[in-house]
C-alpha cells in the first residue's frame, strides 16, 4: 500500500509540474497537447518505480517511458472522447472554468500521472528478490 501512495504522489507531482508548464505555454489543445500528456507518462515510467541506477538493464526504464508515452497519448485521446463536456469550476488554475477538463493540462496531467504512477510503482512492487533454495 506504501508503494502505491508514493507512486500517486510522484506521478501527480512529475504531472502537476509539466501541466502546469503546458498551462503557463498556453498548450491546451491539438497535437501539442498530445504530445505534452505522452511525455508526462514517460517521465512518470521513469520516475516511479526502481530508480534507473538499480534496474537490472536499461531497457526495463526505456520501455516503461515508451509505454508510459502511449498511455498518456491514449488517455488523452479517451478524456477527449468522454469528458469533453466536463467542467470543473476551480478557480485557482486558470482556464479550469471556461475550458472542458482535457484542455486543462493544470488538471489532466497530473491524473495521468497519479494513475501511471501508482502502476508503475505497484508493478515494481511484485517483482522482488526471489528466496534461493537452500543446499544441504
Amino acid at each position: 500500500m506504501g508503494r502505491i501512495l508514493i507512486g500517486l504522489l510522484k506521478g501527480g507531482v512529475v504531472g502537476a509540474a509539466v501541466g502546469f508548464l503546458a498551462n503557463r505555454a498556453g498548450i491546451t489543445s491539438g497535437l501539442l497537447a498530445m504530445l505534452v500528456y505522452g511525455v508526462v507518462g514517460a517521465a512518470v515510467g521513469l520516475i516511479c518505480g526502481k530508480p534507473v541506477w538499480r534496474q537490472d538493464t536499461l531497457w526495463t526504464p526505456l520501455l516503461k517511458a515508451v509505454f508510459g508515452f502511449g498511455v498518456g497519448v491514449g488517455v488523452t485521446f479517451l478524456a477527449r472522447k468522454f469528458l469533453s463536456g466536463v467542467h470543473v469550476p476551480i478557480a485557482a488554475i486558470p482556464g479550469a472554468i471556461e475550458h472542458a477538463l482535457p484542455e486543462v493540462p493544470a488538471l489532466l496531467a497530473p491524473a495521468i500521472g497519479i494513475l501511471y504512477g501508482a502502476f508503475v510503482e505497484l508493478d515494481d512492487a511484485g517483482g522482488g528478490e526471489a528466496k534461493k533454495p537452500s543446499r544441504r
